[in-house]
């Protein structure tokens, strides 16, 4: 009877986990706003040859998309391509206030590749 009790809880246990991991994907991000934007500055820093005063005043741009990209998933769908476009669009005419237009060309390439790589 033991055995049984176990093993029914083991088979219980693994019908949940895969509802459960389909829940966490619609979830969104897992990261907070701060740490993807800290990320994402990390990571262009080098790439874009950033100064310490562009990246001070890309924290406010990145912080703002990203927050606003969470609200756009906050009802668990994901926004659509005409929502995240216009959010882009938002986001790259502050940043041409603030990189260079070569630093802007090398984002654009940097973010396409990224596409690129994104599985489906």
């Amino acid at each position: 009877m033991k055995h049984f009790s176990i093993l029914l809880s083991l088979l219980l246990l693994a019908s949940i986990m895969p509802a459960g991991v389909v829940a966490q994907a619609n979830k969104g991000p897992q990261l907070p706003v701060a740490e993807r934007v800290t990320r994402t500055l990390e990571r262009l820093k080098p790439e874009l040859d950033l100064t310490n005063d562009q990246v001070k005043n890309m924290t406010p741009v990145y912080t703002s998309f990203y927050t606003s990209m969470d609200k756009l998933r906050a009802d668990g769908k994901q926004p659509t391509t005409e929502d995240r476009q216009k959010l882009i669009t938002e986001r790259d005419e502050k940043l041409k206030g603030i990189l260079t237009a070569d630093q802007m060309k090398k984002l654009k390439e940097l973010e396409d590749e990224m596409r690129q790589k994104k599985p489906s």
